[in-house]
């Protein structure tokens, strides 16, 4: 054979070469026809995507009204300027310019910068309410300001300060835990959310749309134009069932209440004689024909406006810090011994076992013999032979001693917890149900409970067994009783109404901008008590008795009051706390005969039920039926 040529070679590498460059511009012609034809929306829309950036607006919030359309939250806007913290950290130039304009040191912008209340990843704000020369400045040299932001925000307002702030909330930012379940739903990881109060239990209604802008970018990320916008749209208004005047009433008297406590001593309940403490309380206002809420007052309470544009670390550290607890609703949280204002279930309890019936007579020597030991009256007190409606009205302990040692000594027939099966269909021992956030359960003490808390701790639970003084305790509200403000509330409403227990309300409508009902919150039935008027009718004597009767444990708190006009029924309770000084309680409906009306207060450490709960609730009774007001200065009495 004859050896190629040089040329040979030669012409076959171009060959090979041109093969090659043939077959990589085919390629590249059909990479190209298929990005322009077979591709062309695809490639289209990713193209837009690359250059369009979506700017979020919040919505403005509905408003926050009570029942008759006083509005109790509200908006305006404020002129908001953020700075992102990536620029922050890579052009301190742009800090220091900043500063200056603001009229605040770089260190302190900084410091407002890494502010943990924001998330990393969304621009912080660093000043609110500027003024109009300093936005527009700003605008207009905003190369000279690269990751700053001036923009309109609307915040919320609180016409009447402090009022209600239990039940309003407040807003804050999403945090990181609440941004991941909520980003499905249209959140921004910078936008605000109710965090407590009504505005958090409305907050789908509250929140309304947020707007979009598109925005055209270059490839450096500059702003070249707008492609469209959507205008935020406001929320829904959310119409309370309180009234505000009410609520302003509850909270007055409250304060009134505690600091009349605090005027007294506790030597009428066996105390050294020292002023009583009387660092918070509660009372509730509502309507037992349907569970509407009136009123929820706690005290002491908090400043929502605090919250505005963030609360600042230290001052939501201080409210942590204080030992009263100034962001709780103890309306819905505080779990207090209900003490002798119990003696309404224990008594419904005893009627429906049959261990006692209204003629059934109780000889009350003072105390009941429970094994070798005597458990005893209040200050030892005898009264004698006692029927029910006695019994409420004197508040015989005797007599409800004996109805809880029948329900455990009877066991075989009553069952274990047949007593506290009753406290249950009162709704104690379960939330109400009411649309608030962060409502506590109470506790309802049974064997079972005693035998689960021993066998998950032995150490801090010794005893895994019941005994009959277990229920004797239970029967009057002592021991591990622990109920609510609004349970107590709630329970007295089942009497008052004839047995309907109500979910409680408080909430009536969801309206728009313009007015229209969108949504119509009714009141919900949870239970049925079994209150025939042979049964009903001998209690509601005896705790009328409580206030109207000169035996009666409240009879001084009410003298004077126009009882014959507005006849109040309603229970004292003392409540023993290991190491404290008592809880006052009182417990109440009216008019008595057709009830409007259950109101109810605790006031802790403040003494017996008569001295500081009931002149609490009698004021609050005052303003209600249109009474002349008298400041609180309850009797320095030792009933119960």
């Amino acid at each position: 054979m004859t050896a190629p040529t040089t040329a040979d070679a030669t012409g076959m590498r171009l060959t090979i070469v041109g093969v090659v460059v043939v077959c990589l511009f085919a390629s590249l012609f059909a990479r190209l026809w298929y990005l322009q034809v077979i591709n062309e929306p695809q490639a289209q829309a990713a193209a837009q995507n690359n250059g369009v950036r979506l700017v979020y607006e919040q919505a403005p919030r509905g408003r926050i009204l009570d029942r008759n359309g006083t509005v109790l939250v509200d908006n305006r806007i404020s002129e908001e300027i953020t700075i992102s913290r990536d620029t922050a950290g890579r052009e301190p130039d742009v800090v220091t310019r900043l500063a200056a304009l603001l009229g605040v040191s770089p260190n302190s912008l900084q410091r407002q910068v890494q502010d943990k209340r924001y998330s990393p990843y969304v621009p912080v704000p660093v000043a609110q309410d500027v003024d109009t020369a300093k936005i527009i400045y700003i605008r207009e040299h905003q190369e000279s300001f690269p990751g700053v932001e001036a923009k309109a925000v609307a915040e919320r307002t609180y016409p009447y300060g402090m009022v209600a702030a239990n039940i309003l909330g407040y807003i804050g930012q999403i945090s990181d835990q609440q941004y991941t379940l909520a980003k499905k739903l249209g959140y921004q990881s910078d936008d605000q959310i109710g965090q407590s109060g009504v505005e958090a239990a409305y907050e789908d209604a509250l929140r309304g749309r947020p707007g979009v802008t598109k925005l055209q970018v270059d490839s450096k990320g500059l702003v070249i134009g707008v492609l469209g916008s959507e205008p935020p749209m406001q929320g829904h208004d959310v119409w309370l069932s309180i009234d505000i005047n009410t609520q302003k009433l509850a909270e007055d008297s409250l304060a009134q209440g505690l600091a009349a406590a605090r005027a007294n001593t506790d030597r009428p309940t066996g105390g050294p004689g020292a002023h009583y403490a009387a660092p918070a309380g509660a009372a509730v206002v509502m309507d037992p024909r349907d569970g509407t809420v009136l009123a929820l007052a706690t005290n002491p309470t908090y400043n929502p406006a605090d919250f505005i544009n963030g609360i600042s670390p230290a001052k939501f550290n201080a409210y942590l810090a204080d030992p009263n607890h100034p962001l709780d609703d103890r309306t819905i949280q505080g779990e207090y011994a209900p003490g002798s204002t119990f003696k309404l279930a224990t008594a419904i309890a005893g009627l429906q076992a049959g261990i006692i019936n209204p003629s059934f007579v109780f000889n009350d020597k003072g105390y009941l013999q429970v094994g070798n030991s005597k458990v005893f009256n209040d200050n030892h007190q005898a009264y004698g032979p006692v029927n029910l409606s006695r019994a409420l009205t004197v508040s015989s302990d005797a007599y409800f001693y004996n109805v809880g040692a029948n329900f455990w000594d009877g066991r075989g027939r009553y069952g274990q917890d047949g007593m506290q099966n009753v406290d249950r269909q009162l709704g104690f021992g379960a939330t109400t149900g009411m649309a608030l956030p962060n409502e506590t359960a109470g506790r309802i003490p049974d064997p079972a409970s005693r035998a689960r808390e021993h066998a998950a701790n032995p150490k801090a639970f010794p005893e895994g067994q019941w005994f009959t003084g277990d229920s004797v305790n239970t029967a009057i509200g002592q021991g591990e009783v622990a109920v609510t403000p609004l349970q107590l509330a709630n329970a007295y409403a089942t009497f008052a109404n004839g047995g309907t227990l109500w979910e409680p309300r408080i909430a009536l409508k969801i309206t728009d901008q313009g007015g229209h009902v969108l949504q119509t919150l009714t009141s919900l039935p949870r239970g049925r008590v079994n209150l025939p008027p042979q049964w009903r009718d001998p209690m509601l004597a005896g705790f009328q008795g409580v206030v109207a009767n000169p035996s009666g444990t409240a009879y001084a708190a009410f003298s004077g009051f126009p009882l014959a006009q507005f006849p109040i029924a309603g229970k004292t309770g003392t409540a023993q706390v290991t190491g404290k000084q008592p809880t006052s309680v009182f417990a109440s409906f009216a008019p008595a005969g057709n009830p409007q009306y259950v109101v109810d207060a605790f006031l802790e450490q403040a003494g017996y039920g008569a001295a500081a709960a009931a002149p609490t609730v009698r004021r609050i009774y005052e303003g209600l039926f249109g009474q002349p007001l008298a400041p609180v200065a309850g009797p320095n009495s030792g009933v119960d």
